[in-house]
C-alpha cells in the first residue's frame, strides 16, 4: 500500500492548464476516483502520476518520497488502460508474465505469481490461450492480472471498462472493486461515468476544466454538491428558477413554482437563486388537495423496470420537472395526461446562487472538501 500526496500540481499544454493546481491526498488502500467530462484533466493528472507527463508546478509524493523526477519504471505502479495493450502474439500466461521478466524475476517465482494473478481474475484455465480467442471482458482481465502481478504499490486505471457492453461493465466494476479490497492496494481510477464512480469509490474528486471542484464520499457529493456543475454531473437533478426573500416574521423564504417554503441560509441573501432537487426526492400523487404542492400534468411516463420516470409540466410555467418513483404495482402507475401534484421538499433541496457557484442553504453536515472557484 502507498499513500499518494498531490501538492498544488499544474500541468500546462502551451498556455492551457490541463491540470490546474490540484491538491489532494489519497490514503493507503483507498479506491479513489477522478471523475469528470471529457477534457476535464482527469487522464492528464493520472498520466502525471504515472510519470508519462512532467508537471510544471507542484509536487507528487508516493509515501514520503517525492517522485517528481523518478522515471515511470521506478514508480512501482501498475496500469490498466482503456485499450488493453495486450500482445497478440503471446499467450495469456506470457502476457501476464511480461512485466516480471522485464524485472528479471526468476522462472519459479514468475510461474507462481502469474498463476496467482490468473486465479484472482478467474483465468487460470486460459493460461495457454491466445488473447484473440477470448472475449473483451476476458482480455480486460488479462490486463488487470498483468498490472497486479508485479505487486505494485499503486494501481492506476484509465477508463478500463469503456470498451465493454453495459452488462459486462456492471460485473467487471464489481470484480475490480472486490480485487482492490482483497489486495488492499491503493487504486486511482479515472472515469467519466458517474454511476460507475458512485458504485466503486471510497472517495471521488470531480474535475472541471482541469480544476478539482469537490472531493468527498459518493453520498456526500451526490446529496451535497458544492456547485451547480457538480449537481448536474453527478446523477440527474432538476434546476428550477427560485427567488429568496426575507420576511420579518418568517425569516428567509424561497419561492419556487409559485410556492413558498421557509429555509435556513448560511448567510443573509435575497434575490434570484437556483433550486436543485433530485427526481427521487420529489413526492408525486394524483391531484386531490391544496397545501404545499406544486400542480402539473404528466407529459411523459417511462416504465424502466424498478422505477417509473415521469416528466411533469408545471402549471403556469414552461418548466418541466423529472420525478422518479419506485415501481411497486404496475396497475397503480400514472399515465401521460394525468394531473398531479408534487412536493418539492425544501429540506432535501440544494439552493445555489444565481450563477450556480455557491450553496446558499444549510443543507447537511457532510464534510466533503470544497474548492473555491477561481
Amino acid at each position: 500500500m502507498t499513500k499518494v500526496r498531490i501538492e498544488n500540481v499544474s500541468k500546462y499544454f502551451g498556455e492551457v492548464k490541463g491540470v490546474d493546481n490540484a491538491d489532494l491526498t489519497i490514503e493507503d488502500g483507498e479506491f479513489f476516483t477522478l471523475l469528470g467530462p471529457s477534457g476535464c484533466g482527469k487522464t492528464t493528472l493520472l498520466r502525471t502520476l504515472a510519470g508519462f507527463y512532467q508537471q510544471e508546478e507542484g509536487n507528487v509524493y508516493f509515501g514520503d518520497q517525492c517522485i517528481n523526477d523518478l522515471p515511470t519504471y521506478k514508480r512501482n505502479i501498475g496500469m490498466v488502460f482503456q485499450s488493453y495493450s495486450i500482445f497478440p502474439h503471446l499467450t495469456v500466461f506470457e502476457n501476464v508474465a511480461y512485466g516480471l521478466k522485464a524485472r528479471k524475476v526468476n522462472k519459479i517465482q514468475i510461474k507462481e505469481r502469474v498463476l496467482e494473478a490468473l486465479r484472482m481474475v478467474e483465468l487460470e484455465d486460459y493460461q495457454d490461450r491466445q488473447p484473440a480467442l477470448l472475449s473483451g471482458g476476458q482480455q480486460q482481465r488479462i490486463a488487470l492480472a498483468r498490472a497486479v502481478v508485479i505487486h505494485p504499490g499503486i494501481l492506476l486505471m484509465d477508463e478500463p471498462l469503456s470498451n465493454l457492453d453495459a452488462k459486462l461493465r456492471l460485473k467487471m466494476r464489481a470484480d475490480i472493486r472486490d480485487l482492490q479490497k482483497k489486495l488492499n492496494i491503493t487504486m486511482i481510477y479515472v472515469t467519466h461515468d458517474q454511476e460507475e464512480a458512485l458504485a466503486v469509490s471510497d472517495r471521488i474528486a470531480v474535475l472541471k476544466k482541469g480544476r478539482i471542484q469537490q472531493i468527498g464520499k459518493p453520498h456526500e457529493i451526490y446529496l451535497s454538491p458544492v456547485n451547480q456543475f457538480v449537481a448536474n454531473f453527478i446523477g440527474s437533478t432538476n434546476f428550477l428558477t427560485a427567488m429568496i426573500s426575507e420576511d420579518v416574521n418568517k425569516g428567509s423564504i424561497v419561492t419556487v413554482a409559485n410556492k413558498e417554503y421557509p429555509i435556513v441560509l448560511k448567510k443573509p441573501y435575497s434575490g434570484p437563486a437556483v433550486y436543485s432537487v433530485r427526481p427521487e426526492q420529489i413526492k408525486i400523487k394524483r391531484t386531490s388537495s391544496d397545501g404545499p404542492f406544486v400542480k402539473g400534468v404528466i407529459v411523459e411516463a417511462t416504465f424502466l423496470g424498478e422505477k417509473v420516470e415521469y416528466n411533469v409540466q408545471l402549471n403556469h410555467t414552461t418548466e418541466i420537472i423529472q420525478v422518479n418513483e419506485h415501481a411497486v404495482h404496475y396497475d397503480l402507475l400514472m399515465n401521460k395526461g394525468e394531473h398531479v401534484e408534487l412536493y418539492l421538499n425544501p429540506e432535501e433541496a440544494v439552493l445555489f446562487s444565481k450563477d450556480g457557484e455557491e450553496v446558499l442553504n444549510i443543507h447537511d453536515n457532510y464534510s466533503s472538501t470544497v474548492y473555491e472557484p477561481v
